[in-house]
């Protein structure tokens, strides 16, 4: 009898320690890792993570005390298996069992980024890089600047033109690739459409002649009336065969703004030199907003050659 009565106190003393470590564990799940804090964290479950590397990553990035009570909870919690693949906004001041609780709610957690009209494609990646959608400005203006075809046989090798100026939503993680077919994309189904309607009654042969003529008015125009006067313009110098002589395209072969032109910038031997080369130049000089190119599309008609 007495191995009996050992055997019960064995499994006795199993149990309070069973007990105890339960009690433990779960008053550390009650717990946060960092009390009072206001701090948020993104924190992503990958596709086909495991129980023990979401535990093992809270307790990287600080968010949760214990990372083993954080397995077991995992493992015999009845919802254990409802924990979502996705991006969560986590932080250490809440408790391990609060943040078990959000991991069953995954949020779509994007970007967003204005593009104001008349930038130019470094301008264009310098306020991706801000925002945080791409990583590389360099690579960025190469596959903008080299890249085009790759997004369609609408566009031209560079994209300089086509980078239509909006606020975007963006996916919390993208890259150059993603962002670009983000800005072709809102052009195709924005602007194709307008010339598809007007291409008829346009004096312009080509959407490429448009975009070109309209990032011209973007540059040149100070308010939006001006737009399809200053295109009416730049049509009727075309149509007579005159240089458009447009200060902005001298600013865009230099690669620079300049508060004043001198005479020696006029004589930039430069197929973007507007005073030197007659027609329209070989490509656009910004990034042109809807206003500019419905204008250029359908200008005022006069008899003007000159604005002020």
């Amino acid at each position: 009898m007495k191995w009996l009565f050992r055997a019960f106190l064995v499994l006795m003393m199993l149990a309070l320690v069973a007990v105890g470590a339960g009690y433990h564990y779960g008053q550390t799940l009650l717990l946060p890792a960092e009390p009072g804090s206001q701090k948020k964290v993104l924190f992503e479950i990958k596709p086909g993570m495991l129980g023990h590397e979401v535990a093992q990553d809270l307790a990287r990035q600080g968010l949760i005390k214990d990372e083993l009570a954080f397995r077991m909870l995992l493992r015999f919690h009845p919802q254990g298996k409802d924990v979502r693949v996705g991006y969560f906004e986590l932080s250490p001041g809440d408790s391990a069992f609060e943040i078990f609780q959000k991991l069953q709610h995954a949020k779509d957690l994007t970007r967003h980024a204005t593009f104001p009209e008349g930038l130019v494609i470094p301008q264009v990646a310098a306020i991706a890089k801000k925002a945080q959608l791409i990583l590389e400005e360099a690579k960025f203006r190469d596959l903008a600047s080299h890249g085009g075809k790759s997004f369609g046989d609408l566009f031209p090798e560079s994209l300089e033109g086509y980078l239509l100026p909006d606020t975007y939503e963006f996916p919390y993680k993208c890259d150059e690739k993603v962002v670009l077919r983000r800005f072709t994309d809102e052009f195709k189904s924005r602007v194709l459409p307008l010339w598809e309607k007007r291409k008829a009654k346009s004096p312009l042969k080509s959407l490429r002649e448009v975009v070109i003529l309209a990032s011209l008015v973007e540059r040149e125009a100070q308010v939006p009336r001006e737009r399809p006067v200053i295109a009416g313009v730049y049509v009727n110098r075309l149509r007579i065969g005159m240089m458009l002589q447009c200060d902005a395209t001298i600013q865009y072969a230099l690669g620079k703004q300049k508060a004043v032109l001198l005479y020696s910038d006029l004589e930039l031997d430069s197929p973007y030199n507007s005073y030197k080369y007659y027609g329209l130049p070989p490509g656009p000089i910004a990034n042109p907003g809807m206003s500019s190119l419905e204008a250029a599309m359908s200008p005022t008609p006069s008899k003007y050659l000159f604005y002020v």
